[in-house]
């Protein structure tokens, strides 16, 4: 096949040509059922019409049609891969897939402490151990500026992978060559974890994989323009055994996945490759224009590599606002309010996200937009909040496998100092674990909760008041 076919958009195409009246799942049925006597069916009709099953539709798992194989083979040598799955699961199912790839139970893998809860996830049901790295964090701003590859070469001898996440959810790149690099120094294969950074797979030289990585996590819905929720896992060199990969995505994947979900990573992968690159230096240069529309409000920082140092994704806008008195959340209630919704806002940063279809004149009309709300909204400076994910380094008491299955009981959150958590929090955004199942809990820990919860970013706790906490039963 060539890179200008798309093989699962012609089959979803043809399933929907044929109009077959299906006597299989889903039963919601499609168009076919539009002369339904359920009372109430035309609500759901205008939402299900579309949804073309893979399995019996535009291919079958269990037959020779091969299909969703063929458009998988593509997208992997568009970008450079040996092996690329497609998923519906997002990359929380990617991440999960790519650690029961390279991990064995209560082996040791080095894992950023940047990574997505699903990190957690798979590591309770890999049964590995994790050995934490944490990124440096610039001084003045709080965020993360990517994992020295020294903190790479100083890890355990143990240690069987290692695992990083770039970019971060502000922007900020880790240098994914010299991280490679150290990390085949000492035997292993790197995992990166590039949900945000979807569209640096078609910028020469800029995707994970290009620099060395051997498994790559990519969210197709979050930089580019895939459904909700897809997303693929790749690998290429010697360090990966794509057959375990398959084994793994196989273990955590839908038997029933959207043929129309996975046809839209096919669709991508060809607009990508037809205007794509062309669509992401109009929007790389729009979203610098922004940057410098925005930079000249006084006491904006814009986050970029003048202001700290490390490369940022050319897509993103990130604003540090504390010198200007204006706080993240209300300049995105702001934009709320004018039909603009925002990727993350918290007290001292908001964060807007541009893909390759946003137009270059209205990602610059937005940075003027933002300029003059800020102006408008202006205050008196104030103390940035402390970021509460970098505040303290867990002590690991025992694998999150074996917190997740011992008895637990609740308790206070002081009390709990001392006691092993047997659940996470996670301040959100990003939904980076302050605390997760098998840590110890500290007085530094509790107070960070604390923080956190007063600037109402803590999710995936059991208690949302954050009065309690679920830890192991010793």
């Amino acid at each position: 096949m060539k890179q200008s076919d798309a093989p699962l958009v012609d089959a979803v195409r043809l399933a929907r040509s044929q109009g077959r009246h299906p006597l299989l799942v889903p039963g919601h049925k499609m168009q076919y059922a539009q002369n339904s006597e359920v009372i109430g069916y035309d609500l759901l009709h205008d939402l299900v019409r579309d949804d073309v099953s893979l399995q019996g539709g535009a291919d079958d798992l269990a037959m020779t049609t091969k299909v969703l194989e063929s458009a998988e083979s593509l997208y992997a040598a568009a970008i450079g891969a040996d092996h690329t799955r497609f998923l519906v699961g997002g990359s929380t199912q990617a991440n999960i897939s790519s650690l029961l790839t390279i991990s064995q139970p209560d082996r040791l893998v080095a894992v950023d402490r940047t990574s997505h809860r699903s990190a957690l996830a798979g590591l309770v049901l890999s049964g590995a151990m994790p050995e934490w790295i944490f990124p440096e964090v610039h001084a003045d701003y709080g965020v993360p500026v990517g994992v020295r590859p020294s903190s790479v070469a100083a890890l355990s001898s143990d240690v069987t992978a290692v695992w990083v996440t770039s970019p971060s959810y502000v922007g900020t790149l880790s240098d994914i060559a010299a991280l490679a690099e150290a990390a085949h120094a000492l035997g292993v294969p790197l995992m990166v974890d590039q949900a945000w950074g979807a569209h640096l797979d078609y910028l020469p030289g800029s995707g994970a994989l290009a620099l060395g990585a051997d498994i790559a996590v990519t969210s197709i819905h979050k930089a580019l323009m895939g459904y909700s929720a897809t997303a693929i896992v790749s690998c290429r060199g010697g360090l990966i055994d794509p057959h375990r990969l398959d084994r793994s995505v196989d273990l955590t994947a839908t038997t029933s996945p959207s043929a129309t979900l996975l046809a839209s990573i096919d669709a991508t992968r060809h607009v990508m490759l037809t205007d794509g690159v062309a669509a992401l230096a109009r929007v790389a240069a729009a979203t610098a224009e922004a940057r410098d529309i925005v930079r000249r409000v006084a006491g904006v920082v814009v986050i970029d590599e003048s202001s700290v140092g490390c490369p940022v994704d050319p897509n993103k806008l990130t604003l540090w606002l504390p010198e200007t008195g204006v706080t993240g959340t209300m300049l995105s209630d702001a934009l709320w309010q004018r039909r603009i919704g925002v990727e993350a806002a918290d007290s001292d940063t908001i964060v807007m996200t541009m893909s390759p279809v946003d137009s270059s004149e209205w990602i610059v009309d937005v940075a003027r937009m933002v300029a003059a709300l800020i102006e408008s909204m202006r205050g008196r400076p104030r103390t940035p909040a402390p970021v509460a994910t970098w505040q303290v380094r867990p002590e690991v008491v025992m694998s999150p496998r074996e917190a997740m299955f011992a008895p637990r009981r609740r308790i206070s959150l002081r009390e709990a100092v001392g006691q092993v958590s047997a659940e996470q929090f996670c301040p959100y955004p990003p939904g980076v674990p302050l605390l997760g199942p098998g840590e110890r809990v500290t007085e530094a820990l509790v107070d960070a909760i604390g923080v956190a919860g007063t600037l109402g970013r803590v999710a995936y706790c059991s208690d949302p008041t954050l009065a309690t906490i679920e830890v192991v039963n010793q």
